[in-house]
């Protein structure tokens, strides 16, 4: 069975300006949840403004089902096609979390739910929601940074491996597929890139080292200790070389060196995404003062 809603011929649902369309509106901006309908006997699909704007879709946009499902990330694709395959079929609501690749590579969550409700000698309608919960799936992946990266910092016995541990991190659980571990060589005076994610090379290059003296973000973040926030690299004063990345975030790794991020669209991150980055510096700075203290009690 093909996924529904493929050959759709969109018609409101609800008359701009009527009292049930206001209703509507009310109720969507209350709840922050968009809705959805599908009828199996038309192949008609509509999506409220409200469900435009969570899927990122332009206003006018009168997107198949199929359309959507191809935005969302490859590992939830196949399950959602099925989902809404039983909920024709079957009778069977369902409710699922779905990445939805957005522009960049920053991902964003979505609720989907369906209800389906039969008619007209079994013909059947779904009704459904959809939700934004990219803030609960951050916090989801905080508390999985604590309990699952923790375990792995406490079992690492050097620098680099510290490093690489922070770097996949980043791309696995946090979603910072551009990721830089930059650690401090004082002797130096120098940020020396220890690991970054394959994906961060592809698009920016190979990762310089930076001098701590210089005005780059990362430098200056280890200098300081605050995190540095940028939303368009245009505006960044310095001249380094960034390749594709267009927005970044940076994090202090305790007094050891930087965490950076990047996004190939601007405005990718917030202060939420700073949260996040700091709690993984912060448990890398720790592993990286216990190694130090190990091999100083070990060479007494």
């Amino acid at each position: 069975m093909e996924t529904p809603g493929v050959n759709n011929r969109p018609r409101p649902a609800f008359q701009r300006g009527s009292r049930a369309w206001e209703l509507l509106e009310s109720l969507q901006r209350l709840t922050a949840t968009g809705v959805w309908s599908y009828d199996s006997a038309t192949d008609n699909v509509w999506w409220s403004e409200q469900a435009k704007r969570i899927l990122r879709l332009e206003p006018d946009a009168e997107p198949d089902i199929e359309t959507i499902v191809a935005c969302f990330v490859d590992a939830d694709r196949s399950q959602t096609r099925d989902r809404l395959i039983d909920a024709l079929e079957d009778g069977e609501s369902f409710e699922t979390d779905v990445g939805l690749a957005v522009e960049g590579t920053t991902e964003r969550y979505v609720r989907l739910r369906a209800q389906p409700q039969q008619r007209n000698g079994g013909l059947v309608t779904l009704y459904g929601t959809v939700e934004d919960v990219t803030d609960a799936k951050r916090q989801e992946k905080r508390i999985q940074v604590l309990r699952r990266t923790s375990q792995e910092l406490r079992e690492a016995n050097s620098q680099q491996a510290v490093a690489e541990i922070i770097a996949e991190t980043s791309k696995n659980i946090l979603g910072y597929v551009n990721a830089t571990v930059r650690l401090a060589e004082t002797s130096s005076g120098t940020l020396r890139t220890v690991a970054a994610t394959e994906e961060c090379i592809e698009r920016a290059g190979k990762r310089p080292d930076y001098p701590i003296s210089e005005k780059t973000p990362a430098a200056r973040t280890y200098r300081t200790g605050e995190p540095e926030l940028h939303t368009d690299h245009r505006a960044t004063e310095d001249d380094r070389d960034r390749g594709e990345l267009r927005s970044g975030l940076y994090v202090p790794i305790g007094d050891h060196g930087v965490l950076s991020a990047g996004d190939v669209v601007v405005d990718a991150f917030d202060e939420r995404d700073i949260e996040a980055a700091s709690l993984l510096g912060q448990l890398g700075a720790k592993a990286i003062t216990r190694i130090g203290w190990t091999k100083r009690s070990r060479a007494i």
